[in-house]
């Protein structure tokens, strides 16, 4: 397996149906004119209840997930949403363990770890999302914070059968939202940590595994970070609600970090 390259955009609980299909249509549009290169890929992340519409007016260019999914397939789990029902409308790839998932839903290591295991063994692609608060990166002790969320949610994962389903995205907690965004140089050690970690835990299926970075990315510092030899792409927020911003950033991780105007 050789690392690929992703960018997702991450509507988070925005957008209405009417205003996602036009994003999507859009976006396809826009990237009819981006000449992606082999191992590129681009994704969406629309609300539960617009997969179905974005995925209708999809011409396939850009692929779909979901924002979260259960850890379990079915049961008595009133509003959950499991992995085969997802598969069921055609949606193969979901975000697990987001800080946001995290911090306010309170879903701890322990529950991440079994999204994970539930969403791959289903068939799904995950995007397995880690970060530190900004407490544990002013204590300095931001890698150990990582790496302790990675061992956690990991644990009996069998990486290598995953291959290339199973995505990791660095989000410092800190730099989500809050205008505040890690440093290139910041962002490119704490990937490197993780794909050491990856690499000592999993050998080759490990070290090859693409890492994404997402905390406040946007048109003007994509250049800086994709240029990074660690940092395989991006997991986008605010700036992926607009079509144009989102395009810019894809053509940036397209060009290998010169933004076109």
């Amino acid at each position: 397996m050789t690392r690929q390259r992703l960018v997702v955009a991450n509507w988070k609980q925005n957008t209405l149906t009417a205003a996602a299909t036009s994003w999507i249509r859009a976006v396809e549009a826009g990237l009819d004119n981006v000449p992606l290169p082999a191992g590129l890929s681009v994704a969406a992340a629309p609300s539960y209840v617009a997969l179905a519409a974005c995925r209708a007016a999809l011409a396939g260019r850009l692929t779909l997930m979901a924002q979260n999914v259960a850890a379990q397939d079915s049961g008595a789990f009133t509003g959950e949403v499991g992995p085969g029902m997802l598969i069921d409308v055609g949606i193969h790839a979901a975000i697990v363990g987001h800080s946001e998932r995290r911090s306010l839903f309170h879903e701890d290591d322990d529950l991440v770890g079994r999204k994970v295991a539930s969403a791959l063994s289903a068939g799904l692609s995950v995007v397995l999302c880690v970060g530190e608060p900004l407490a544990a990166r002013e204590a300095e002790t931001h890698e150990a914070f990582v790496l302790g969320q990675l061992e956690a949610a990991l644990a009996g994962i069998d990486v290598s059968a995953a291959d290339a389903r199973l995505v990791i995205a660095y989000e410092p907690v800190w730099a989500i939202g809050t205008g505040r965004t890690a440093q290139p140089e910041q962002a490119n050690e704490m990937h490197g940590a993780i794909r050491t970690f990856l690499s000592n835990r999993f050998g080759a299926a490990g070290r090859d595994r693409s890492i994404l970075y997402g905390g406040s990315v946007k048109p003007l510092n994509a250049a800086q970070l994709i240029a990074q030899p660690e940092i395989d792409g991006f997991l986008v927020g605010g700036a992926s609600l607009l079509a144009e911003p989102f395009l810019a950033i894809v053509r940036a991780v397209a060009s290998d970090g010169t933004v076109s105007p």
